[in-house]
């Protein structure tokens, strides 16, 4: 990759400089979907708990682990959604984070092509 050109690098560079923006984009609409899967999941949560058929908790009836666990289940699926729009917005992260270390790597060669250029008196 050392023997890119200049115009070659400026070419990557542009390139790059959409994909950080796509992924820009990408971020905020996973962590948009991520907030939107956690208000849900947590009203199901709640609805549940409230819920006349939910498990009452007494002496010598249900526990509060076995409520719990009834609360737990119909908010399952909702939960699911919210764990993987979790799971998508860290992926957006970290392709964020791959296009800029990207970014800086052109950039670096670029700066060695240009100091290459420079000393060969080509520039």
């Amino acid at each position: 990759m050392s023997d890119l050109t200049h115009a070659q690098i400026e070419s990557k560079l542009r390139h790059l400089v959409n994909d950080l923006t796509l992924a820009q984009s990408s971020l905020r609409a996973a962590r948009d979907a991520e907030v939107d899967a956690k208000h849900a999941y947590e009203s199901a949560h709640r609805r549940a708990l409230l819920s006349e058929e939910c498990p009452k908790v007494t002496r010598g009836g249900f526990t509060t682990a076995e409520r719990d666990a009834w609360v737990a289940e119909q908010a399952a699926e909702l939960e699911r959604v919210f764990d993987l729009a979790e799971a998508n917005r860290k992926a957006a992260e970290d392709y964020l984070r791959t296009v800029r270390d990207q970014a800086m790597i052109v950039m670096a060669l670029g700066k060695s092509v240009q100091s290459a250029f420079s000393l060969a008196g080509v520039a």
